[in-house]
């Protein structure tokens, strides 16, 4: 499906070429999560309590002390970094807007700029009895535990957040935006350019741009990560000495997207209604299937599942979204 809408952009270029000032392809939102992959496994993770000399019967206690250690360094670091946090007691709040509106305060601040806590649904490990063996053994459960949000007005990534879970194994996720992250290069580049809510609408070397652009394939950014998480999870050294392993990472969810600059937004509107007219109708089921990865040749033998083109008409613009399943 990238594909093709590769060539439908390429297209519009073609045809429209003397009324853009230039296009760029680039990441847009990046969800990484990070997990202590020995801490996952149930045979590891007994080894780690095996080394920190925890019985099976003890563990309850070791994890809850474990829990107020990592809570109580975070309140720490948060206070060290005069920030207050803020705790979330519904998951309809807008965690957004409160960043933005902190960030609005001290606009120019870099690093930490706000710290919010929330009871979420995560998976834990723990220990519990085999009415089988009659025996306690390690296992994994679904529960709630508290999380904290770290947001940070990054040198590097520009505006973006670290997720933490205070319950075994410590799972991690971490948010980036593609155009914060060029933007810095930008900066760092002198190359000059303008930005409207989440897209550039003024660059002033395209080509130049896009080689920085490029560039992000090549670099190594897990060990920014690294750093990241190192200041907020104070058992990862003893985790690391037992292990010799630390945080895996991985991609969760990617966008790449293509923008096209117009110099007029006149020139754009005459036809911009056919161009989300066509992105919306010109995908079908084997497109949307193909693109999560599913077995084409099986579309039409599934009972269940239902594909959802969805379009809507925001204050930004089309957006236009293809769900399976509910899956976007």
């Amino acid at each position: 499906m990238h594909n093709y809408s590769r060539r439908f952009a390429i297209n519009i270029i073609e045809q429209n070429k003397e009324k853009i000032n230039g296009i760029l392809e680039t990441f847009d939102r990046m969800i990484i999560n990070g997990y202590l992959l020995n801490l996952c496994n149930y045979r590891h993770f007994l080894y780690y309590l095996i080394q920190n000399n925890i019985q099976l019967k003890d563990f309850d206690k070791f994890a809850l002390e474990q829990t107020n250690e990592l809570c109580n360094h975070i309140d720490n670091y948060i206070n060290e970094n005069n920030i207050q946090t803020i705790y979330l007691n519904s998951g309809k709040i807008d965690k957004n807007e409160i960043v933005m509106c902190e960030l609005d305060k001290n606009p120019n601040k870099i690093g930490l700029i706000s710290v919010l806590s929330a009871v979420e649904i995560c998976n834990t490990m723990t220990v519990k009895p085999n009415h089988e063996s009659q025996k306690l053994e390690v296992t994994s459960r679904p529960t709630k535990c508290k999380h904290y949000y770290f947001y940070y007005n990054d040198e590097e990534f520009g505006l973006m957040y670290l997720k933490i879970q205070t319950w075994f194994p410590y799972n991690v996720q971490i948010y980036i935006n593609g155009r914060e992250y060029l933007s810095k290069l930008l900066d760092k580049n002198n190359i000059k350019y303008e930005m409207y809510n989440n897209s550039f609408s003024y660059i002033e070397d395209f080509s130049k741009a896009q080689e920085l652009a490029d560039d992000i394939l090549n670099k190594k950014i897990s060990d920014s990560f690294d750093g990241l998480i190192k200041q907020i999870n104070i058992h990862l050294p003893k985790i690391e000495k037992i292990f010799s392993h630390s945080y895996y990472w991985c991609i969760d969810q990617c966008e790449f997207a293509t923008d096209i600059n117009f110099k007029n937004r006149d020139d754009l509107s005459l036809f911009y209604k056919t161009l989300v007219e066509t992105a919306y109708f010109t995908f079908s089921s084997e497109d949307i299937y193909s693109f999560f990865g599913r077995n084409v040749s099986r579309i039409h033998k599934f009972s269940k599942g239902e594909i959802v083109s969805d379009l809507r008409n925001r204050y930004q613009g089309y957006r236009i979204k293809f769900k399976i399943n509910n899956i976007k």
